[in-house]
This record gives structure tokens, sequence and C-alpha cells, in this order.
């Protein structure tokens, strides 16, 4: 597997977040890549706070706190007409299910940096130009700041980015036509996506859906849940996590999206079934706002094509990275879709 690859992970700490950070955590260990730091955006499933102290809660069940944690930006480049109500916020409004007690609350500013998330974002680019891997999975606040900050010197300096966010068929999960991750700041995504000179490659919404992703709620509680939580504390937490968001909610597939694209990342060749590559850009008017729009009229003269889009994953490969990722599986093995082989 490949070695020596540096990532950050930029964030909104619900639970899906937490398992992005989790396969990292095993990546890391396993030498796959350099985990460099996690960066936090507050205006996607909870409030900068919150949000900070869900991956902190993660860190240190993991006993990785040397990871560091930045903070970053507190609201979207232009604020919501309209707050979102209390059924958009899926991970609650804590970003962990509203369940945990208050004297479990950290001080979280004595254990971040006290560097700005968008200026470490930028050192971290500079410093290992064009080896570092920016994997955002909630609002695109702090990558689009990096631009407006730093222009020319971040763009050509980050090696790749992994979006989870989006949607390629108009299929939206917070209004009807936006998910969330583009809803919550649409001119971030769209200033991404409109700047970026390197490689993008976008999970967005519908291949998450249980029609083309499915892993029973049950196995994952149940099954995945109650053996892990014997001898990983994280998994003790996300399991009251995860039964407070999933249990009552219409979803009978376990998606956890922003660990989807984290896995694609990793382990391309045997998750990631179907790509195909468009120009894309981000809706910022109407009651279209934060959708993403594609050039399905193919005028790559005039729109040059940006993006990779991940139409199709494999649930069972997938299951197999989780049990992996929390130490029920010591070895992985898959198959690479491209030529069939086995990797480990």
């Amino acid at each position: 597997m490949t070695q020596n690859r540096f990532v950050l992970l930029d964030c909104d700490g619900g639970s899906d977040d937490a398992w992005a950070l989790l396969v990292l955590l095993k990546a890391a260990t396993e030498q796959r890549l350099t985990l460099l730091g996690v960066t936090i955006c507050g205006c996607g499933n909870t409030d900068l706070h919150n949000a900070a102290q869900n991956m902190y809660r993660i860190l240190k069940a993991s006993n990785r706190t040397e990871i560091p944690i930045y903070l970053g930006a507190a609201e979207s480049l232009i604020p919501l007409n309209e707050p979102l109500d209390d059924d958009k916020y899926f991970h609650g409004r804590d970003g962990f299910g509203d369940i945990l007690p208050l004297e479990e609350d950290y001080e979280i500013e004595q254990v971040v940096q006290k560097e700005h998330a968008v200026v470490a974002i930028n050192k971290f680019c500079t410093q290992h130009s064009k080896k570092v891997t920016i994997i955002s999975v909630g609002p695109l606040t702090n990558i689009a700041l990096c631009y407006s900050m730093f222009g020319a010197q971040f763009a050509n300096a980050v090696k790749d980015i992994y979006i989870m966010g989006g949607n390629h068929q108009g299929v939206g999960n917070c209004t009807r036509c936006a998910e969330f991750n583009f809803y919550s700041d649409p001119e971030a995504a769209h200033s991404v996506l409109a700047r970026s000179v390197c490689p993008i490659t976008i999970l967005p919404w519908e291949p998450c859906l249980e029609d083309r992703f499915f892993i029973c709620i049950n196995w994952r509680l149940d099954e995945l849940g109650r053996t892990a939580e014997k001898t990983s504390a994280a998994i003790e937490l996300l399991n009251k996590v995860e039964r407070a968001q999933w249990l009552p909610s219409r979803f009978k597939s376990w998606i956890p999206c922003d660990a989807l694209v984290v896995a694609a990342f990793l382990f391309e060749t045997a998750i990631v079934k179907k790509t195909s590559k468009w120009h894309a850009t981000v809706d910022l008017t109407g009651h279209t706002r934060g959708q993403m729009i594609l050039d399905h009229l193919q005028e790559v003269d005039k729109y040059p094509k940006n993006v990779q889009i991940i139409e199709r994953l494999d649930a069972v490969v997938f299951k197999k990275i989780a049990l992996w990722a929390v130490g029920l599986q010591d070895e992985l093995i898959i198959i690479n879709h491209t030529n069939g082989n086995v990797e480990k």
C-alpha cells in the first residue's frame, strides 16, 4: 500500500466525521499515511466549539491526542437567509446526538492549537508542496478562505482534494435540490470548484443512498458495535451517539458518508465501482441554491472538466474496511475492482 501520504481532514464534527477520523487513524497507525491534523468548520453539523469537542473525544478515546486540532471558520461566507429547521440537523444540535452529559464537556480551547485552521492548512500544503491531500467532509468554508487569503500560493501547493458533498442528480437532503454540506456554504463550494487547479474527487449524496449502498443499521449497531465496544472506547461512545441518531430516523441503512470518501481515497480501486468526469459548479440563486450543476452539454472548450464524481461504491468492501478500522479484522484483504487482484 502507498505510504508517506500527507492528509488533512477538514470536518464539521458529526458522527460520520468521527468515522472518517477513525479510518484515517487506523491508516496512519499502519503507516499508510501521515495525518497532519484535523481542521474544524463551524457552519455545518454543529457550531465550532461542539465540532472540535466531538473530534477531540474521538482522538482521546483512541489515545491519539497528539493529532492537532485547529479551529477554522465559525460561519459561512454569506449567512443563510433562514436557519435550518431542527429536522435538518440529523446529527443533533451538538453533532453527537444531543445525548452526552454536560460534565463531559472538555475545555476545548485548552487543547486546540492557537493557529487558525486556514493558516494551518496553507502552512502544511506549502511545507509539503504537492504532497498533501485535503479531505473535506463538511462545508468548504475553510478551503475557500485559503484561496481568498493565499491565492496561487495555496492553489499550486495542494496535491488533490477529496470532497463529500453536493449532488449530481439533483437529489437533495436538506432542500429539494441541495445536499447539506454544499447548501451550508454554497459560495464556498462554488469558489473551491472554480479556483482549484489540483484534481478534485467528489462523493455526492446520491451514491450514499440505500438503494445504491446498503449496510443494515442493525449490522452497524448490533454486530460491529457490540463486538467492537468491548475493546474500543471510541466505538463505545459512537454506539450511544449513533443509536440516538439512526434508530429514530427513517433510514434502514447505515450511511457514513464522510467515512466513505476516506475509504475511496485509501482504497479507490477496491471500493469505487464507477466514476465519471465533469465540469461542475454550484448554483447560488433561487430554489436550486446549493445544488451542484454538471455540464451535461459537454461544452469542454468552454467548461473544462474539473471534477471526478464517484457514482457507485461497494458496500461489502466498506464493511471490511469498517471492521478493520475498529480492530475487528487484523489484516484487510479486499478485491481490486480494476484488475481482480487481491489487495492487502
